[in-house]
């Protein structure tokens, strides 16, 4: 099966999917979905919903008003479970919360039967497109429909997650690293969407296990510390061996580095090249002494008349 056909099978065409009112009422005329009147109060969120709803900003009040005074125009796309009595929200997350606000107790809703799997992709596939999307939000998604493909065991077209990728400019190798980005811990995870850790980074870190991570995270807090790359493959790489690591031994590693690094940036001298400006039985610590005297010296801008 072609690629395109996971999509077309399921009656999405472009990003203006649910949007196009054409489309929604294409839906409902041809028997395959029906739409009704519901209340907020028989909606449920899709689980693991990875999809930030932003109830601050300028739009959503915009929204709000609009929903005041002309209630809601385009209906949410649900899909009736536990036995028809609830609905679980595939698209409108944030028209329901606008409601929710404005007032309502009821609104507008495309209902449509579908299995968990089709369920998911038409949750990920109508969030993706919207202007910003975090790397939080994309690692998730496609780990939802990664994971969904495999627990259905459904191969249409393929790799469904990278299906949508490529629909959202996404090669196969970004959708990977997002996959394994999705594995991180959430602090891990916020320090690579805050751009305080490097994605490579974050990519190398999401092989270990939960417990070494949440430990690592407890470290990076404690001394105000990210682990290099070559520090996180290291990590990678005795996780994979050993599973969990200790504390103690990822402190020796983070914490040696540094040592190493200082160490490379010292400056020192060898006595034999001291002994031309120092009598033959001065001792080493009175060398030291009249040095640092004299940089002292240099630093205060008494020697500049000597320096060229």
């Amino acid at each position: 099966m072609a690629k395109k056909d996971l999509f077309e099978n399921m009656n999405i065409t472009d990003n203006s999917y649910l949007l196009d009112d054409n489309l929604l009422a294409s839906e409902v005329k041809t028997g395959r979905s029906n739409e009704e009147t519901v209340k907020l109060s028989e909606l449920e969120e899709f689980p693991g919903h990875p999809f930030m709803v932003n109830t601050e900003n300028e739009d959503f009040e915009e929204l709000v008003e609009s929903i005041k005074e002309n209630g809601l125009i385009y209906p949410i796309l649900v899909r009736p479970v536990a036995g028809g009595e609830k609905y679980q929200i595939i698209s409108g997350h944030r028209r329901v919360a606008a409601s929710k606000v404005a007032g309502l107790s009821e609104i507008p809703a495309i209902i449509r039967p579908m299995d968990e799997f089709e369920a998911t992709v038409l949750m990920v596939h109508s969030n993706l497109y919207r202007p910003e999307i975090s790397i939080k939000e994309k690692a998730l998604a496609y780990r939802l429909c990664h994971d969904a493909e495999k627990h259905q065991g459904k191969h249409l077209g393929g790799d469904t997650a990278v299906n949508i990728g490529e629909k959202a400019s996404d090669s196969r190798r970004k959708v990977y690293r997002y996959i394994r980005l999705s594995y991180l811990s959430d602090l891990l995870l916020d320090a690579v969407e805050k751009k305080r850790m490097p994605i490579n980074v974050g990519i190398e870190l999401s092989y270990l296990t939960q417990k070494t991570q949440e430990q690592l995270s407890e470290i990076i807090e404690e001394y105000h510390m990210l682990p290099s790359i070559e520090q996180a493959a290291v990590l990678r790489k005795l996780s994979i061996e050993h599973g969990d690591i200790s504390k103690e031994k990822m402190v020796a590693l983070l914490l040696g580095e540094e040592k190493k690094k200082a160490a490379k940036a010292s400056v020192s001298f060898k006595k034999k090249d001291l002994q031309d400006f120092f009598a033959p039985d001065t001792e080493v610590d009175r060398m030291s002494e009249i040095i640092m005297q004299l940089l002292a010296k240099y630093r205060d801008g008494a020697l500049k008349d000597f320096i060229d």
